[in-house]
């Protein structure tokens, strides 16, 4: 049997505005690049925006095509907050003939925080209370042990979650929770990443509130199309910087994409064909 999805549920409603929404992420998915929404997305970018919109994205979080552009701007939102940065470098456990380290990409070998940064969950700690991989918050407090200082990871961070629905750790702070090390194969670090910005392949299966984005200086196969529908609604994008018309038309030349289309064609012959 075939099952096929075809119900959008991140930019649902039924105002006219959430319609053309949905028909420009549909046009992008299929790569079928008009002007008409290019143009939609081109009111987005901040010279378009009044002041008060454009501070509302000051803090919203930055999606790029590359590592580098996420490492910079992390960097530099890191120590805006002029805070004292603490450096925490992933330890190794175990004996040498343990399980090497685990290549989900769930701890990172060094990490820089402070009070205030922005960070994003990597793990799934206590899926129904909300602490989830991609789940974002901001560090509040970090705690080491007696005799124990930076370099070595923190024996636990206090962090503030967005969207934390459990038992409260502090009746006055309900949505602030300690987050301690975690250990992958012989690696032990916090779950976190700075999240002021992360990349657009990083960000898929996020929903996000509001979004900078900033697509690159190349079309890639499916990468506008991630970007742009991480966002809810038109309201919630910022592109930046912008991009001409002929760099949005390249998307029609992805090399997957006659392969992704013939798959698709395959299995929707298929599903008619079984019902």
């Amino acid at each position: 049997m075939v099952v096929t999805l075809d119900r959008i549920f991140r930019q649902d409603g039924e105002n006219i505005q959430q319609q053309r929404f949905r028909q420009l992420l549909t046009n992008l998915r299929d790569a079928n690049p008009i002007i008409d929404d290019w143009e939609l997305l081109m009111m987005r970018i901040p010279i378009n925006l009044n002041v008060a919109t454009n501070e509302e994205f000051d803090n919203a979080i930055h999606l790029f095509s590359t590592n580098d552009n996420v490492h910079n701007h992390n960097k530099r939102m890191l120590y805006s907050l002029r805070h004292p940065v603490a450096r925490s470098v992933a330890t190794k456990v175990g004996s040498v003939n343990a399980i090497e380290d685990c290549s989900d990409d769930e701890l990172d070998l060094e990490l820089l925080i402070s009070n205030n940064s922005r960070v994003m969950l990597t793990s799934n700690l206590w899926t129904k209370a909300g602490l989830v991989n991609g789940a974002l918050g901001y560090i509040r407090k970090i705690v080491y042990k007696p005799g124990s200082a930076p370099p070595e990871p923190p024996t636990y961070v206090m962090a503030e979650f967005d969207n934390y629905f459990g038992i409260p750790f502090d009746d006055h702070h309900p949505n602030t929770i300690p987050i301690t090390t975690i250990q992958r194969g012989r690696t032990l670090q916090l779950p976190l990443r700075l999240a002021w910005a992360l990349t657009i392949h990083k960000s898929q299966g996020l929903t996000l509130s509001k979004a900078t984005i900033d697509i690159g200086p190349r079309e890639r196969t499916g990468l506008t199309f991630v970007a742009v529908s991480r966002v809810k609604s038109i309201e919630g994008l910022r592109i930046m910087p912008q991009f001409t018309y002929d760099h949005y038309k390249k998307m029609k030349n992805g090399k997957q994409l006659s392969k992704r289309k013939a798959e698709e064609n395959r299995l929707k012959f298929l599903e008619d064909n079984l019902m």
